[in-house]
């Protein structure tokens, strides 16, 4: 009796898939691929912002009034004719008429050289630098192949990238078989 001869293809096919299944079934799993379930902590970042604390304002400066002082000379009396009379060295009367002459004083007074003033002053706005903590990268929990994790390039990256279902997750295939309820974090 002679042995079957097997074809070549179908040798090559059951190497490949030995090879394939032996890191998975070294790991525990069953089935074509292997997935882990992954939580990545959320992901913050400090943000430097320049804060308006106080606006722009205008104030006004009052300068007070300017005196000087001023002196003047002032008449006092206008002087001119006035008929005086005395007693002359017997006792009579004698009166003649006196010329006199304008008398004149020096006043000082205060004077307002420059009244008083309200000039604006502009103050500019104040600002702070102000840090706080921003949220750049949520929390994240979903299942991953094994072989790598997130951002892993190798071999199919998805259940649903295996079979040929594009825009679908694994979570998506898993709600359709009703292994499970769904996530927020489907796509994960």
């Amino acid at each position: 009796m002679t042995a079957p001869v097997a074809r070549p293809v179908t040798l090559l096919a059951a190497l490949v898939g030995m090879s394939l299944s032996a890191g998975a079934a070294q790991a525990g799993c069953h089935g074509s691929a292997c997935y882990r379930y992954v939580n990545t902590p959320p992901v913050f970042d400090t943000v430097s912002e320049q804060v308006l604390v106080r606006p722009p304002r205008t104030i006004y400066r009052t300068t007070p009034p300017v005196f000087d002082t001023v002196s003047e000379r002032v008449m006092v009396s206008p002087g001119g004719r006035v008929w005086q009379t005395r007693r002359g060295p017997y006792g009579e009367l004698i009166g003649c008429w006196v010329n006199t002459p304008p008398q004149y004083t020096v006043r000082s007074r205060q004077v307002m050289v420059q009244p008083p003033q309200q000039i604006p002053e502009t103050i500019p706005p104040e600002y702070a630098s102000v840090q706080r903590r921003v949220l750049v990268q949520p929390a994240r929990a979903g299942w991953v192949p094994a072989g790598g994790g997130y951002g892993y390039g190798g071999g199919i990256g998805s259940i649903p990238d295996a079979i040929g279902i594009t825009g679908a997750s694994s979570a998506d295939i898993g709600v359709g078989l009703g292994f499970s309820r769904g996530s927020v974090y489907d796509g994960y």
